[in-house]
């Protein structure tokens, strides 16, 4: 790819991600289970001035660590109050950093084209641009995790200037730790092990990479430090042991079986799982890119093995092993444009992509069905977004019987990206008074006077 063409690949990447994933952010209510209770803890942060001790209700919330809280309250300091829009900036602006640091920091091995590539799969994959749009702490999370890691990569291969690369993975590896816990430390330092176990490279650099994690805790030691001060350790064991350690040994929520991930990520993590069986058996003559291959794969088994040996189970755990999935994807794609890789992995991916452009005109047919079934009044606005699905199909699938995979793989990215336009446009406020807790919790507040307490059953006394 020609520099002159490669200079404006980031403004697209940050034209596509502003789209995606700031369009209409206040266009819904806070859904049930997780936004409201962000955004409250947020709000009287706000409102108390309280920095270090976060609350729901007035009663103390040690079950996340307060990064998401802080910015929420950053984004919401203009407005005077937090609103939807203020408490989904955070995970927006982290998918689009996320976006621009997988381009910038792969496109050295990978070149521009197949950092484009992946940066640009990663940014239309529908977990992600859901997670983008949502009021959580994973968002923050993976940026952390997979910054830290393509910074720790580069700092063992020794690229200068190492005091900058030091200062990056401590930044990326700290601000993981604070958006959710010591899993923002624990997954790189797994993923940095397993990958010198596996190019018996374990010890190369060891005394540096172990002095950037270290230099990462001094703020979430600071903080906790502090919050123990204030509250006594048994609020620093509830969050260590009751929501990291406990969560992970016994399950005490979203408990399932250990092959849920296998079944379930890779219908999660789409259109980039149905590439990788071309990319296991991509040729590869370069040996940087073929080591860079190598450590993705490790990438993504990682939190595949760690989270699959945990109790509790969520969908989300693995949003940390979506840029790889997407950026093996690029990479796959760029070579087999280049007319390299190997027979085999052509024909591999091209049945991927034929089977991403069959789910979407699948999609795009039950999608009107559906509609006309649980929710007739969004007929319009699905048949729509059915039309949309249905054309990039086609168009793809053109495409791709004429041998133009590239021009494939672009439509299903161009179809993605619409179906969400159209869906973020018309079909999400739409269904808002279907989905919204809006109207349960004005019945409440109308009903009950405001000196009353009230209290929740279940699991969660800040759910119910």
């Amino acid at each position: 790819m020609k520099a002159a063409s490669s200079r404006y690949l980031p403004l697209l990447l940050v034209a596509l991600t502003l789209v995606l994933y700031f369009t209409r952010l206040s266009g819904t209510d806070l859904k049930e289970p997780n936004e409201p209770i962000a955004a409250q803890a947020a709000l009287e942060m706000l409102q108390h001035r309280e920095w270090i001790v976060p609350t729901v209700n007035g009663e103390l919330y040690p079950d996340k660590p307060p990064l998401l809280f802080w910015a929420i309250c950053a984004a919401s300091w203009p407005f005077g109050d937090v609103n939807e829009l203020s408490a989904r900036l955070p995970s927006a602006f982290s998918a689009l950093s996320l976006v621009l640091a997988v381009f910038f920091l792969t496109r050295g091995v990978l070149g521009p084209r197949g950092a484009f590539l992946g940066a640009a799969t990663l940014a239309v994959s529908t977990f992600f641009v859901e997670q983008a749009r949502y009021v959580q702490h994973d968002m923050l999370l993976c940026l952390g995790v997979s910054v830290a890691i393509l910074a720790l990569f580069r700092l063992k291969d020794g690229h200068t200037p190492a005091a900058a690369w030091v200062a990056l993975a401590a930044c990326a590896l700290t601000f993981g730790i604070l958006a959710k816990g010591p899993i923002g430390l624990a997954l790189p330092a797994m993923v940095l092990a397993a990958e010198g176990l596996v190019e018996r490279t374990f010890f190369r650099r060891f005394g540096v990479l172990v002095g950037a994690g270290a230099l990462a805790l001094v703020g979430p030691s600071l903080y906790y430090a502090l919050l123990t001060r204030r509250n006594g350790f048994q609020v620093l064991e509830t969050f260590l042991f009751r929501h990291n350690m406990d969560r992970f040994a016994t399950g005490f929520d979203h408990e399932h079986p250990w092959w849920f991930f296998i079944i379930r990520s890779p219908m999660d993590l789409l259109p980039g799982t149905l590439l990788l069986p071309a990319a296991a058996l991509i040729q590869i003559e370069g040996p940087l890119r073929r080591r860079f291959h190598r450590r993705l794969w490790i990438w993504i088994l990682v939190p595949l093995v760690f989270f699959s040996f945990s109790a509790s189970k969520r969908p989300i755990y693995m949003l940390p092993a979506l840029p790889p999935i997407a950026l093996l994807a690029g990479s796959l794609l760029d070579l087999l444009v280049s007319r390299k890789g190997g027979a085999a992995a052509r024909r591999l991916a091209v049945c991927g992509e034929g089977v991403a452009l069959t789910l979407l005109g699948i999609a795009g047919l039950a999608t009107p069905l559906i509609a006309w079934k649980r929710a007739p009044e969004l007929a319009w606005p699905s048949a729509l977004l059915a039309a949309l699905a249905i054309a990039g199909a086609v168009l793809g699938g053109r495409m791709l019987w004429r041998g133009n995979l590239l021009a494939a793989h672009g439509w299903v990215l161009t179809s993605l990206a619409g179906v969400w336009l159209l869906a973020i446009l018309w079909v999400l406020p739409a269904a808002n008074p279907i989905n919204s807790p809006r109207p349960f919790a004005q019945e409440i507040s109308r009903r009950v006077p405001p000196e009353a307490p009230l209290m929740t059953y279940g699991l969660y006394r800040f759910r119910c």
